[in-house]
């Protein structure tokens, strides 16, 4: 019964932003990101000029869509970085012949993906003694999860999270971050599996670490769920 309450708190904090136990979650704004600056204000400015203004951009994708254009994950077998053409927030997956080497789509997709961060609004999500569990970040960008890819990105939340955290990508609109030392993330599996399986458009049952700066599959919790 203990389970199941934890289960059912670790739920409602995940889907709501509050924890079971009603300790309020905290937005934090993340610092203006200044490489690259001039690069993301063409970006910018190239959208006010012409708002139907389309670029390339990077999903995590199931394997199952078997996108055209996509790439590996390190260690994974069921997630792939999938190339897409976004437009007026819609997004249609590339397919050859591309007009661009895929190493120039990257950059222009990362270059996105910086601007997304920084309209993010972190919630901090903590327990009843006050310490922080999970960090949940939500946005209706279709390429929300290419901020995974941001040279540096996990190092932004060492303070919070301390260093080597853990990421996972349930469906297209959020992302969750774990502390690797301290947390258990056993406690979370049920919802983020619901997450997963109740979306339109779902991303991937696997957590997601960083070696030596590249996204890289940690563990599945599907594989690791009991009969």
């Amino acid at each position: 019964m203990r389970s199941l309450a934890l289960n059912t708190g670790k739920a409602e904090a995940l889907r709501t932003g509050v924890p079971g136990d009603s300790i309020a979650e905290k937005p934090f704004s993340f610092p203006v990101v200044t490489c690259g600056f001039w690069f993301l204000a063409l970006l910018a400015f190239c959208w006010m000029v012409n708002p139907a203004y389309s670029e390339p951009v990077i999903i995590l994708d199931p394997y199952f869509y078997r996108t055209a254009v996509a790439e590996p994950i390190n260690g994974s077998t069921k997630t792939v970085l999938s190339y897409y053409d976004e437009k007026d927030g819609h997004v249609t997956a590339l397919s050859p012949p591309l007009s661009q080497p895929v190493s120039e789509l990257r950059t222009l997709a990362i270059a996105h993906a910086q601007i997304v961060l920084q309209h993010l609004q972190p919630k901090i999500l903590r327990d009843k003694h006050g310490v922080i569990v999970a960090i949940r970040l939500e946005d209706q960008d279709p390429a929300l999860s290419s901020i995974l890819l941001i040279p540096g990105f996990s190092a932004r939340f060492d303070s919070l999270l301390g260093k080597d955290c853990l990421a996972a990508i349930p469906n297209r609109q959020v992302i969750f971050l774990f502390p690797r030392l301290g947390g258990d993330l056993e406690e979370f599996s049920v919802p983020l599996r619901s997450f997963y399986h109740n979306s339109v458009w779902p991303v991937s049952t696997e957590i997601f670490d960083w070696r030596n700066g590249e996204l890289c599959k940690s563990r599945d919790l599907e594989a690791d769920r009991t009969p």
